[in-house]
């Protein structure tokens, strides 16, 4: 169930992005799409993403000159799985790399080991 207030800042989000004329929109995700892609990826989207993604699922378009980086959208419709899984990855990665080569230990107070944050954060999505 996605809260109301999930709801709204969802459906806020991609209505203040659509105007901005940036980019290109598709009709939302179903439930049977989203059903699918999460159990696909085995995740499930915050409430604030489901809503974003129902209201309008924006679509890669080809890039414009200067742009360094010409899909920043999922394909959620249709996209490689690799590649999806790819940028689902990339979160951990980056945390992965900070807890490598920062000083975490300022940011964990539960004294958490280094093991065990890279070991928690190694999962993949299937």
């Amino acid at each position: 169930m996605i809260s109301n207030e999930g709801a709204r800042l969802g459906a806020e989000a991609a209505r203040r992005l659509a105007q901005t004329g940036l980019y290109r929109f598709e009709p939302g995700l179903t439930a049977a799409e989203f059903a699918r892609i999460e159990r696909e990826y085995a995740f499930e989207f915050a409430d604030d993403y489901r809503a974003f993604l129902a209201a309008g699922l924006p679509v890669n378009v080809p890039p414009d000159e200067g742009q360094t980086w010409s899909k920043p959208w999922p394909e959620w419709r249709g996209g490689d799985p690799e590649k999806i899984r790819d940028q689902l990855g990339r979160p951990v990665e980056g945390v992965l790399l900070d807890v490598e080569h920062n000083d975490y230990s300022s940011h964990n107070p539960s004294g958490t080991s280094r093991s065990t944050i890279a070991t928690t954060a190694a999962y993949r999505p299937k």
